[in-house]
């Protein structure tokens, strides 16, 4: 099965957009959306958000594998939106830190028994466990680089600036 990270250097730099682009150009391939949860003492948000989420400071388990359709197509969410570009699955992952190996473990085989060609994973943290057939980090001219992108901008592919997402696309058709 083949696989490809979307990761990027700050928050709001497209990386839902590039891939409900790219998820016409790969068919029937798979999405896993994966959040990283990380408890701050503080309760603040490690995403900066003064609106946090509540996933960091609620996620009772080592990791979650949420695959519930109703929950996966909320209109306006990133997996709803996966959804709506015709990805074969959605798969949306919670795991802390020391659960994300076992984590991604498990989506990769409960991908391989839906027999899909490959798998679209969205996240930074996801570099520190797979190794990709392909990772792409949305950048920006500004040059901010969240910690999570600087751990692993060694491990990118394939760097696109600016919401550039034709180059991104373009790639991905060579490549796939």
């Amino acid at each position: 099965m083949k696989t490809i990270c979307i990761a990027a250097a700050a928050s709001k730099l497209g990386k839902t957009t590039l891939i409900r682009k790219l998820i016409p150009c790969l068919e029937n391939w798979a999405v896993c959306k994966v959040t990283a949860c990380i408890r701050h003492a503080d309760d603040k948000c490690p995403r900066g958000h003064e609106d946090t989420c509540g996933i960091c400071n609620t996620l009772d388990v080592p990791y979650a594998i949420i695959e519930d359709e109703a929950l996966i197509n909320t209109p306006g969410t990133d997996t709803g939106k996966y959804i709506a570009a015709g990805a074969e699955r959605v798969i949306w992952v919670q795991a802390r830190q020391e659960s994300m190996a076992e984590a991604l473990g498990e989506v990769i085989r409960r991908m391989a028994s839906f027999d899909v060609p490959g798998v679209i994973f969205e996240g930074n943290h996801v570099l520190k466990h797979l190794k990709p057939d392909l990772a792409i980090m949305m950048t920006a001219k500004n040059g901010h680089y969240k910690q999570s992108a600087v751990d692993v901008q060694n491990s990118i592919d394939l760097f696109i600036q600016d919401w550039d997402f034709e180059r991104a696309v373009d790639e991905v058709r060579k490549l796939f």
